[in-house]
């Protein structure tokens, strides 16, 4: 289970050096040291990001844009090597960068996380690669669970977030992935996720503040 993080610089950065999300990342390819995971990370408090870890592998991302549609509001993520993560409202919409890529995710009867109550069902299709299998239609199931005794949260306690687990048909072949609430104003955030893009490849992502 790892990232292949790719050492390739982003065309944007190279283009417009003096946009937000260039900085960001300029910023974070002087924070995050290949294969030193454990050195101090400077993070500029100017922008959000994400902790990303991969087994014992921490990797920041930095909040590039939002990608507002009808849907619903779209974070693009970057990390200084090059992968991109697509979140809406807490789960991956997309992800680029990475032996396994998905590539688009639509989403069908997606229920609020208010409303999911003991148990509610939901439509997901992938687009993935390599192999550039399209339209994978997947049943889902998400319910509330007890905060699990193992994660990869840091400066917070589990016990004091609501947890989900979310499964998908046995025929993708994908592991359960779970999602952590925090209430944040008034408003329920995702705030912590484990999940896998393919049976070899899991992670997990907690929001962070420099």
């Amino acid at each position: 289970m790892r990232f292949l993080l790719l050492l390739m610089p982003f065309a944007l950065i190279a283009g417009c050096a003096n946009s937000p999300v260039s900085k960001a990342v300029l910023d974070l390819s002087h924070a995050v040291i290949p294969g030193a995971a454990t050195a101090p990370i400077r993070l500029n408090p100017a922008f959000s990001y994400l902790r990303v870890q991969v087994e014992n592998r921490e990797v920041y991302f930095a909040l590039g844009y939002q990608d507002r549609s009808p849907a619903g509001t779209v974070e693009v993520w970057y990390s200084a090597g090059g992968e991109v993560l697509r979140l809406r409202d807490g789960r991956v919409v997309g992800a680029s960068g990475m032996k396994t890529e998905w590539l688009a995710v639509r989403l069908e009867g997606l229920p609020d996380w208010n409303a999911i109550g003991a148990r509610a069902e939901f439509i997901r299709q992938r687009d993935v690669s390599p192999g550039y299998r399209y339209g994978l239609r997947e049943a889902m199931s998400i319910y509330p669970i007890a905060p699990p005794p193992r994660t990869h949260l840091k400066d917070i306690d589990p016990e004091k977030l609501n947890w989900f687990e979310e499964v998908a048909s046995a025929s993708s072949g994908l592991p359960t992935a779970r999602y952590a609430m925090q209430n944040i104003s008034g408003k329920t955030v995702v705030i912590y996720s484990e999940i896998c893009l393919d049976a070899d490849l899991c992670f997990s992502w907690q929001r962070w503040h420099a």
